[in-house]
């Protein structure tokens, strides 16, 4: 009896441990403001979110505001850090404008103008006197909420670099209003990117009205974009429209990449992508040098597509950058693998002695240069560089 006492307070020790080493902590996305607001005459809720880097650093940073922040608010923070960390975006803060549950849609019909107030000179004053803000802006909105970005776009065009509106509602007025905007600003370049899905009836008719008349009217200084949306519904759009909205915005930022040589040729070849990188350099005062990732990747659809010439053309244009022994050891060897495949023994070899002067334990490298001298029909050198491969990989092992 008293054994079985003792291994009971002994498993009650265990189970207490256990719980003892687990720390549980409250998940706090960003801050909630209230906002005394004059101009509607009642308490109104924000949400803040400010980029990771944020406190450790003097950057001012472009604002993306959210309209029914409390739906779509931790949406736009997952896409900012997804944005951030594939290296779509720089980072940017979010603020949600959260609507009362007793407003329904009266401040993006009725009340439009008294809310568009309220957000200008209460929120987004209130946002730029408390964070570095770089006064680069996005304003996204769904339905009503999205009728309203168009109608803050006529109203306020300044008042925002792009308008995202997902599935907007409703347009009739609004098309005509954003077609006189058109003709007093003939050089209007703002972003406009709005969205519907294939069976939203009236809301898709206001869509393809304000996509004819973009499509007839609109100056080339003007940076729009409409989709209609396959697979999509109603309440699933938003989610689509704003990383699309976002994407658009920030053009030019990712490192320029292409899924096939035939894409690459398509959008203009070499002369397409040193000008995408001198517009990059220009908006986001990067360099405008090809970075290393681009060259190896269009090098990589060349051969992917098993296309010799295109191959040599293009390493040969990259080559006086240097940029092969930067790259990874395996990205570099896959080039030098290019060349042996086609028998092109010297540059083979050429490329990978470069490969193990900077990885001199490099054993895919080392068995290259053993194919090649086997290609060459050096049986000896072959043989010395398999064997020197062989040891090394023992080693590791």
């Amino acid at each position: 009896m008293k054994t079985k006492i003792l291994f009971f307070t002994f498993l009650l020790f265990c189970c207490f441990t256990v719980n003892a080493q687990i720390n549980t902590e409250s998940n706090i996305v960003g801050s909630t403001i209230l906002i005394k607001s004059n101009v509607l005459n009642q308490e109104r809720e924000i949400q803040v979110f400010l980029p990771k880097s944020y406190s450790s650093s003097e950057k001012k940073f472009p604002v993306l505001y959210i309209l029914d922040g409390q739906r779509y608010f931790l949406h736009g923070v997952s896409l900012q850090k997804t944005f951030v960390e594939f290296k779509q975006s720089p980072e940017f803060i979010i603020v949600g404008i959260s609507k009362l549950s007793s407003d329904r849609n009266r401040n993006y019909s009725a009340n439009s103008m008294n809310y568009l107030n309220f957000i200008k000179n209460e929120v987004i004053e209130y946002i730029d006197s408390q964070y570095r803000t770089s006064k680069n802006r996005m304003l996204f909105g769904w339905a009503y909420a999205g009728g309203f970005v168009l109608e803050t776009m006529v109203t306020e065009p300044n008042l925002f670099d792009s308008y995202i509106a997902a599935s907007p509602f409703p347009l009739h007025q609004k098309v005509d209003k954003v077609d006189s905007l058109l003709r007093k600003n003939t050089t209007f370049s703002k972003l406009l990117c709005f969205t519907s899905e294939t069976n939203e009836g009236v809301v898709k008719e206001g869509t393809r009205e304000l996509n004819k008349l973009l499509s007839e009217k609109a100056p080339n200084t003007f940076n729009w974009s409409f989709e209609e949306l396959q697979g999509e519904e109603h309440r699933s759009t938003p989610f689509t429209t704003l990383y699309r909205g976002l994407k658009r915005h920030f053009d030019f930022y990712p490192e320029l990449q292409f899924n096939s040589l035939e894409e690459f040729i398509k959008a203009g070849g070499l002369n397409f992508v040193y000008d995408y990188y001198k517009k990059r350099a220009l908006k986001y005062g990067f360099s405008s040098d090809l970075s290393d990732w681009t060259m190896f990747s269009i090098t990589r659809n060349a051969m992917r597509a098993n296309s010799l010439e295109q191959f040599e053309k293009l390493v040969n244009e990259f080559k006086p950058t240097g940029y092969i022994k930067r790259l990874r050891e395996n990205r570099a060897c896959s080039i030098a693998e290019f060349y042996l495949e086609h028998k092109q023994f010297a540059k083979a070899k050429e490329l990978f002695f470069e490969i193990t002067e900077k990885n001199p334990n490099s054993v895919r490298a080392l068995n290259g240069i053993g194919n090649t001298y086997k290609g060459e029909n050096n049986e000896r050198m072959s043989k010395k560089y398999f064997r020197k491969a062989q040891d090394i990989s023992k080693s590791n092992q």
